[in-house]
């Protein structure tokens, strides 16, 4: 009976604190049917895309965000506002919040992929997403996959945890250095914070966190590699079956992403050199 007793309170707070966790928010209907509301999100933080400054929310994916707010009041007279609910640390938590939630939509460099459509939905991408082999800075360059296994001999690889990137890597790994030693980060800034240790480490990562590490002059290296098979595209994600996503469908178009508007967006966040790394 005792027993029986504990299971069950373990149970009930268990379930407790499983509903404690799931964020929900108002849908995109409802809103639209009162004519002002609130987007309810969550974020990741990701250099130049997404980050706090002073209290306010700031990077490429706000700043697209506020021309979404504007194109809601001029196309729908809805007044639109953002509430940023939770910044999530550990991306694969981050991807899982938006999952298991309702009505919110998340931020951050969020690769699009077949698997992730599965239990996601998706807006159209808002930019494209270069990855990066960066090493430490003494590394020796390396211009072919192939030579991997020679001058990375005595490197480990660091990779984000659940990223479209651990992926890539272990098939790199198959092919051309079986025997490599990868360990396994929460965050891009984990990652950086390995790179510039002084150990020997090398990553696949994205352009973002290149972009984190060039702005803080880190001593690191890019090697010149090309890797455009592994260049994938970044979006806002919902919950799976959320109405949030029709609409924004209508707002992230071609013709957006060829806007002046857009353009400048990319220039102001993240520099003209890195704007024409990710055309």
């Amino acid at each position: 009976m005792k027993l029986s007793t504990a299971l069950f309170n373990l149970i009930f707070i268990f379930l407790g604190i499983s509903a404690q966790a799931q964020i929900n928010g108002s849908s995109w209907s409802d809103i639209k049917g009162k004519g002002q509301g609130e987007l309810t999100c969550v974020y990741y933080q990701t250099p130049g895309l997404v980050f706090e400054e002073g209290g306010q929310m700031k990077g490429v994916c706000v700043d697209i965000m506020n021309e979404f707010q504007s194109f809601v009041k001029e196309k729908y007279n809805v007044n639109l506002e953002f509430d940023f609910k939770k910044k999530v640390p550990v991306f694969t938590d981050f991807i899982n919040t938006v999952k298991n939630g309702k009505n919110i939509m998340g931020v951050c460099n969020t690769s699009i992929t077949n698997e992730r459509k599965k239990y996601l939905a998706f807006s159209p991408a808002y930019m494209n997403n270069p990855s990066v082999l960066l090493s430490n800075g003494n590394a020796p360059a390396i211009k072919e996959l192939s030579e991997i296994s020679s001058n990375f001999s005595d490197y480990k690889a660091i990779i984000i945890k659940g990223s479209t990137h651990e992926k890539y890597l272990k098939e790199i790994s198959s092919e051309y250095y079986p025997d490599l030693d990868i360990e396994y980060a929460n965050s891009g800034s984990e990652v950086n914070a390995k790179l510039r240790s002084g150990e020997k480490y090398f990553t696949l990562i994205d352009f973002t966190e290149y972009f984190d590490a060039v702005r803080n002059r880190m001593d690191v290296t890019r090697h010149p590699i090309p890797l455009s098979e592994l260049e994938d595209q970044l979006g806002f994600i919902f919950p799976k079956g959320s109405d949030w996503e029709k609409i924004w469908g209508e707002f992230l178009t071609p013709a957006f992403k060829e806007s002046v508007t857009y353009k400048k967006i990319l220039a102001d966040n993240l520099g003209t050199s890195f704007v024409n790394l990710i055309r």
